[in-house]
């Protein structure tokens, strides 16, 4: 394996990385929403004729970790564009390849 790939492999698991925890330190804080007493206030694009706090849209406690942990919530959503954004980078610059190959080889 050549020293670039292992850079952009272990580059890339280190990402991975960074993605999962801070998903999860984000969506540990956003499951307290429901717990407070106070969660209709924290509403935004739920309805507020929902009575269940098991009902709350997973976009508001998203927004709900956004405001308690800014900085997590900021690298997880982060990390995950980055991950979509080379992953998309790689599987064109793939299909690139692969279209002059054919190209050249008739």
């Amino acid at each position: 394996m050549k020293k670039r790939d292992f850079f952009k492999l272990y580059s890339m698991l280190c990402l991975i990385s960074v993605f999962g925890y801070s998903y999860w330190a984000t969506s540990w804080t956003a499951s307290q929403l429901p717990a407070l007493s106070n969660w209709k206030s924290h509403l935004i694009f739920t309805p507020r004729t929902v009575v269940a706090s098991k009902d709350i849209y997973e976009i508001d406690m998203f927004l709900y970790a956004l405001k308690v942990v800014p900085l997590m919530a900021s690298v997880c959503l982060l990390s995950l564009l980055m991950i979509i954004g080379i992953g998309i980078y790689y599987v064109k610059k793939q299909l690139t390849y692969v279209g002059e190959k054919k190209l050249t080889s008739s």
